[in-house]
């Protein structure tokens, strides 16, 4: 037999119920359709994640942010430039970081905040992006919106038709 519930404790669950509908929906802007995810995106990201730690196997480590993103984007036929600065330059501007998509260049500044890329990384899904941070911990996975980069973000691009 169940517990019984208090009208209070319904109360509480019918707003986290609420509340959990409401982040799903909103996670997308109103009147906003979105595309769908192309294949290459998703082969963008796979051979993203392939250079993590745990995945890596054998693969030569990258010498920063730009040669990574670099080598990935290389490996799936697409030809970037070499520096984040210039590949800042390429693709389709996105006009909000709400309107990122799998596989889309996102740009922050360096280790002090400016308008200036010194960064750059690949948007993975929900907020999280994948990048070269360092030598000493190679590529990670990260959240856009802790405090460290979301006070550095600056833009992103779409280099995937």
């Amino acid at each position: 037999m169940g517990q019984a519930r208090s009208p209070r404790h319904e109360v509480v669950l019918a707003a986290a119920l609420a509340l959990a509908l409401s982040g799903c929906a909103g996670a997308q802007r109103r009147g906003a359709t979105r595309r769908p995810i192309p294949p290459l995106a998703k082969a963008v990201v796979r051979t993203a994640k392939s250079y993590l730690p745990e995945e890596e196997k054998g693969r030569k480590l990258p010498k920063d942010c730009s040669d990574y993103v670099h080598a990935v984007f290389k490996e799936n036929g697409i030809e970037l430039p070499r520096t984040s600065l210039e590949m800042a330059r390429r693709g389709e501007p996105l006009a909000s970081s709400g309107d990122l998509q799998m596989g889309d260049l996102v740009f922050f500044s360096g280790s002090k905040p400016s308008s200036t890329v010194g960064h750059i990384g690949i948007y993975v899904n929900n907020g999280i992006f994948i990048h070269f941070a360092k030598e000493e911990t190679g590529v990670t996975m990260e959240s856009m919106y802790s405090d460290y980069y979301r006070k550095r973000y600056l833009k992103a691009r779409r280099v995937i038709p």
